[in-house]
This record gives structure tokens, sequence and C-alpha cells, in this order.
């Protein structure tokens, strides 16, 4: 007798797991917040004594048990082991072929699962069973349904006839999925359904002959949901992607993008995963653009990284679009539409224990219809980076090499004076003796920057004209701390100034061309700079003192630190000369004055900014951003930005971004970023989120620029969620993710 009751106890357990399996594919877990405690599952029999993992309980109002025959129990048949337990009017055991069936009112519980039927049948020796009109409800899932036939084969099949599913409350459901027939095959772990249909409020929405889906967390191709959404520039679209599992380290999703105002446009990804390399390529093809003169739009990505010989790596990257329009029609978010570059790059470098090196080819296509033909960027091919630094020792001489190798190109018919192609080779090498003690750090450093030029069509420049300046730097900094209390609470403020001291010689360096230099914007880090140009072109003369003191605030319980605060200011011992064409010498006897904080002082509030106050001008103030963050709990959360720069552009905007919650089921999201001299919308955006047990929805209306001209796009998009099913409509998680900062939703 014991054997046949471990067995059905067994027979139960694969019972209890093939459905949460289907449960699994068909939902995930939900918010105890929005959702009823109780699932009205029904009480189990209270059983006083404590049961161990081996412990079979069987209770019956009457017992007949007869040795190799048929055993009846009846009257509240019961059977429970560990946390399953089974009860039926009428349990009887044939013990010869090893069988059970179960008769009358059958209730099953455990963990995960509560099932209920009228009859059912059970082969012990092979673990098989049979069940007719079978109710059942998922805990985990929430989901409830029925089935008129349920046939369990052990570890191998289940089997469900004429199915029913939701998770939606029997009184009110919202939506139900049935079907004719699910196959699950727990060996191959894929599951199979036929004449599957999906209703909401009694209405038909969806219905497929046939569906297959994993019974794990392996992909499966199929069909994906759906895409919905609207533009002024494209009217309605409609995406229908299709993926494609090739193999467990590929796959591929294509898609046809249905665009009323345009036409149909192509879309596909494939994306490939191996132990030492990972790549993905993208495609857009619009045969004929109904908006543009029937003229074919394309957009082409590839990207692929590749390790080799341990400490090699491999980079390639292609784009190109067929237009320059391409981003502003087609374009989703401001940071798409305003895409200046797309880089096509071919990287291969290697690491050695104390040295470096890069071999790189790089292009790039120019999508931005505002920068003149003399501002594109150069062609790189090749360039050549070796780095060597020897191991970092203090009170020791230090010594290193920066070098930098690359030709320059722009070809030879670009329509305006003074383009210059050739060859560059910048050296950099060095010494330093850094020195340290507990509560200061000393290093002073001497470098030596040679640069020399092999120009092909030199212009208005010589052929070989080269550069060498030596450069001296010496940086200084003391840690000093104290204790102190604030608010009862116990802390550790520190106080750390620090001097940092630049000498470069000056040099004209108008006879050398400018292939990819600019100048750094001004910014703390910028202080401590050997150089205030990006690139190899020029070398800033220097002979100034930078001042700064940082103060960190940290927690004396749990180390946290609650803040910091820096401020910082370079000193001009002498004016700067050596400037970019087009610009003049630069006079100011010291710099703007930059001060950053970071604070979390304030309950759930984290608050930071900076501020350039620079003295030699008008009003002062070259730059200021600030930044709150209002987060008291996981889906509630503003976002409050603000900046103003005025050095060499005259930006002035606002930002605010939000998600809250307005009740337990609704909740608001929206951003706006707003240009204040303009007196315009750069991106707006408003929208409602609802989310209920079994159901979820969320609309965006949103309006955007698109191009330098001012043009905007308008857009409403939704996103329907059948909680325990695929959601339907354009996705929008991950458009709010990257719009509102800090944004986490239910979804």
């Amino acid at each position: 007798m014991k054997h046949f009751k471990n067995k059905l106890i067994a027979l139960f357990s694969l019972l209890s797991l093939s459905c949460c399996i289907l449960a699994a594919e068909l939902g995930g877990e939900h918010s105890t917040l929005i959702c009823p405690q109780s699932l009205n599952i029904p009480e189990k029999t209270f059983i006083e004594s404590d049961l161990t993992d081996d412990d079979i309980y069987i209770s019956a109002d009457n017992a007949e048990l007869i040795e190799e025959g048929v055993s009846s129990l009846s009257g509240n048949a019961e059977i429970r082991r560990k946390t399953q337990q089974i009860k039926a009017n009428t349990i009887n055991y044939d013990e010869p072929n090893d069988s059970a069936s179960l008769d009358g009112d059958v209730k099953y519980w455990d963990k995960t699962l509560f099932l209920k039927s009228n009859k059912g049948n059970l082969k012990l020796d092979n673990g098989s069973g049979e069940f007719e009109n079978a109710e059942y409800i998922l805990n985990k899932s929430r989901g409830i349904g029925n089935a008129k036939r349920l046939y369990v084969d052990l570890g191998k099949l289940t089997e469900l006839e004429k199915v029913q599913y939701t998770t939606c409350d029997p009184d009110d459901q919202f939506w139900q999925l049935s079907a004719d027939k699910i196959s699950l095959d727990h060996e191959d772990n894929w599951g199979k359904a036929r004449n599957v249909m999906i209703k909401i409020k009694n209405v038909p929405v969806f219905y497929s002959p046939y569906m297959s889906f994993p019974l794990s967390k392996e992909r499966k191709s199929g069909f994906l949901a759906p895409g919905y959404g609207a533009t002024n520039r494209n009217g309605v679209e409609l995406r229908t992607p299709y993926y494609w599992n090739i193999s467990p380290n590929m796959d591929a999703t294509l898609t046809p993008r249905f665009l009323t105002d345009s036409g149909v446009m192509a879309m596909g990804e494939y994306r490939y995963l191996f132990p030492n390399s990972s790549g993905e390529i993208n495609f857009e093809y619009l045969a004929s653009d109904s908006n543009l003169e029937d003229k074919h739009r394309n957009l082409f990505h590839i990207t692929h990284h590749q390790s080799f010989a341990e400490t090699g790596n491999f980079f390639f990257t292609y784009n190109r679009v067929s237009d320059k329009f391409y981003f502003e029609d087609f374009g989703s978010q401001l940071s798409k539409t305003s895409t200046r570059f797309l880089e096509r790059r071919v990287d291969v470098s290697y690491q050695g224990d104390n040295w470096d090196l890069t071999t790189r080819i790089q292009d790039y296509q120019t999508v931005d219809r505002s920068i003149a033909v003399s501002s594109r960027p150069y062609k790189r091919l090749p360039q050549i980076l070796f780095n060597y630094t020897s191991p970092r020792k203090f009170n020791r001489i230090n010594y290193g090499l920066k070098s930098n190798t690359v030709y320059f190109e722009r070809g030879d018919n670009a329509n305006f004076t003074n383009n210059v192609n050739g060859a560059r080779v910048s050296l950099r090498p060095y010494v330093k003796y850094p020195m340290r003690t507990m509560a200061s750090y000393i290093e002073p450093k001497l470098s030596l920057d040679y640069t020399q030029y092999n120009l092909d069509n030199s212009g208005v420049f010589s052929e070989n004209p080269n550069r060498l300046l030596p450069i001296f730097s010496f940086d200084s900094k003391i840690f000093l701390e104290r204790d102190m209390m604030l608010a009862g609470n116990s802390f550790l403020q520190t106080l750390e100034p620090r001097l940092f001291y630049l000498f470069v010689p000056n040099e004209n360096q108008s006879d050398l061309p400018v292939f990819d230099t600019g100048t750094f914007d001004l910014s703390f880090d910028s202080l401590f700079r050997e150089n205030r140009f990006s690139g190899d072109d020029r070398l800033g003369d220097a002979n100034q003192v930078a001042i700064s003191v940082t103060s960190h605030l940290i927690s004396q319980e749990s180390g946290k630190n609650y803040g910091d605060i820096s401020v910082g200011q370079i000193f001009y011992l002498r004016d700067r000369d050596v400037t970019l064409p087009g610009n003049g010498i630069r006079d100011e006897s010291s710099s703007a004055i930059i001060a950053e904080i970071n604070t979390k002082l304030i309950k759930n509030w984290t608050i930071g900014g900076d501020i350039q106050w620079d003295p030699n001008i008008g009003d002062g103030t070259e730059k200021i951003t600030a930044s709150a963050t209002y987060a008291p709990m996981p889906g509630k959360i503003l976002n409050l930005a603000y900046r103003v720069r005025r050095d060499t552009t005259d930006i002035e905007q606002s930002d605010i971004s939000f998600r809250m919650p307005l009740d337990r089921q609704w909740s608001a999201v929206g951003r706006w970023n707003y240009a204040v001299p303009e007196g315009r919308s750069l991106e707006l955006f408003g929208g409602v989120e609802y989310e209920s047990c079994c159901w979820a929805f969320r609309a965006v209306a949103r309006r955007f620029l698109t191009d330098a001209n001012g043009e905007f796009d308008t857009g409403i998009f939704f996103q329907l969620e059948l909680k325990g099913l695929a959601g339907i409509g354009k996705k929008t998680v991950n458009f709010l993710k990257e719009q509102i900062p800090g944004y986490r939703s239910g979804f």
C-alpha cells in the first residue's frame, strides 16, 4: 500500500509541475499590491501530526484493503505527503495492475496548484493518468482554467483538451484563452496548441490554428506580438515581427513594417554569439517611399566583436543610410533624429603586461545636412596607437610612452580651399616620480611632445612641418578629515585641497594643419589636463596653476557617501597664444570658477549640479546644470533638470520627467524638454498606465523635434498586456526607460 501511495503523490506532483509550466509560458508573477490576496482555493483538511518527508497520511470514513486485489477507500478519502494533498469521495487501488481510480469531488493541493475534477484514472506503473472536467488554479501566476480532458504521461507528456485559461477574476473576466488541444512535451521542452482563440470581453481578438512555445527559457521560432503606432509623417504603423531561433547561439527577427503614408518597409535583425565573438546585423529597406517621390530608402548596420590570443581584440562596425533625411523620417526619438555622423570602423588591438597596441581604420557618413563640407571629419587610413607604462611604484621613477600614428584623408575633390591630406606621427615619452603618504600625494612629471607631419597636398603648409616641445606638470594633494555630528548622526568629513602646476613653452603652431583637434569643454576634470586641446594638432602653451578643494561627507556607521562638493579654478601666469584657426589669443588671468555638488542628505532625494562662473565676462555665468531626483519608492520617480550654456552656444533648457502612481492601478508618465530662449518644446509626451490583476494598458502621446529646421513629428502609441500572455501594441517600456531616468514599471 505504501508503494501505491508514494507513486500517487509523485504523479500528482508531475501534474502540478506540468500545469505550472504551461502557466509559466502563459504568464508570470503578478503584483500582490493590485491583486486580491485570496484565490478562493478550498481549505485543506487540518492535520495535527507533523509529517516527515517519507511519511504518508491516509484518512477515509471507510476502508477495505484487499491484498493482491482492489482496495477501496470511501467517504472523504484523503492522502497527504509533504505539502501535497489529495481528496476524493472514493479511491480504488488495483494492486495487480498497479493503477488507481479517483471518483467524486476529486481535489488536489500543493504550493503552486489547486486542481479538482469529477473523475480520474491513474496508471501508477508508468505514471500515466487521465482526468475528466478538470478545473485548476495556479497560485504563482494566478491563472485559472478548465479542461474537458487532461492526460498526463509521467515525465514525458501532458495533454489538455477543450482548455480555457485566464488570470482574471471569475466574476470579471476581461480576457480568456481557449484551445481545442494543448500538448506539452516534457522531454523536448516544447508545447503545441491547436485552434487557439483569445477573447477580450467575450469579443474574439486573436485566432491561430496552430501555436508552439517553449516549456523552459529556451527560445522558440514564431511570430511575436504585433506593434501599432501612428505619426504625422508616416501615418498609421503596423509591425508584425517573426522570430527565428536559428540555433542556440544565433537568432534573427524579420519584421514587415506597414506605413500607410510611405509603404511597406522590410526590417531585420540577425544576432550571433560564439565563445570568442559576437555581433549583430540590422537592415531596413523601403522599396518605394510614397512620401519622397517613390525613392528607395534603406539602412544597414553591422557590428562584430572578436577576441583572440588571450588579450587580443578585433572590432568592426559599418553603418549606412540611403539619404540624409532617413532618421528625420523614420527615427523614433530625438536622439535618433539628431544623429550627425554614422561611423565605419575596424580596430585590431592587443594588450601586454605594461603595453597596448591598437590599429584602426575609421570613416564616417555625414547625415546632418547643416554640417559644411569643410567641417566633416577626416578618414583615418590607418591609425596606430601604442602605449607603454612601467609598473607603478611610489618613491621611484616611473616612465612611459604614448604614440599615435595616423594617415588622414578627406579626398582630393572636396570643394573648399586648404583641403589637406597626409600623415601625422605623435610621440610623447615621459618620466614621473610619484610620492605618497597617508595624508599627501605629490607627482612631478616631465614629458616630451614630438609631432611630425608628411603632407600630400600641402596647400598653404609645408610638406613636412613638425613640433617639439617639453611638458612639465606638478600634481599635489592633501587628505584631511574630521569627525562631526549632523542631525544626531556621526559623520566623517574630508577636506582634499589639490594644486596642479602646468608649464608648456609657447611655440607658433599655425604652420600645422588641423585634422582632428578641437578645444575641450571646461569642466572640473579639465582643470588637471596637460593640454586644453583634444587631438595632437595643437599643444596649448601654458604657465598656469589650478587650485581646487573637494570635501566628502561619509557616514561613520554605514560608510555611505552622503555627498561631495568640489570647487576649483585655473590661474594663468601668461597669455595663451596657441589657438585653433579663427580663434584669438586668450589673455584672461584666470579661468571660470567651477563648482560641483552631489548630495543624498535629504531622504528620497538625489540632488546634484555644477556651475561655471567667469569673472572675466559680463554676467559671469558660463554654464549651469542642476538636477534633482525624487524616488520615494519603486515605480514613483520625479526628475527635474535645468541647464544653461553661454560659452560657445546659447542654450537654456529645462527638463521634467516623471512616473507618478495616481492610485493602486493608475499611473501618469511624461516628459517636457523645453528650450527657454526659443520658447518651444523639444520633446513633449504624456500618457497613462493602467495595471490590474489580469491586464495592463499603457498609452502615450508624443511630439518631438525631428530636424534643425524646427520641424516636429507627433505620434501616439500604446501597449496592451494580458497578464499571462504576450503584450500587443507598440512596445513603450524601452522608450520610457530612455526618456525617464530611473523609470520602473510593473509591466
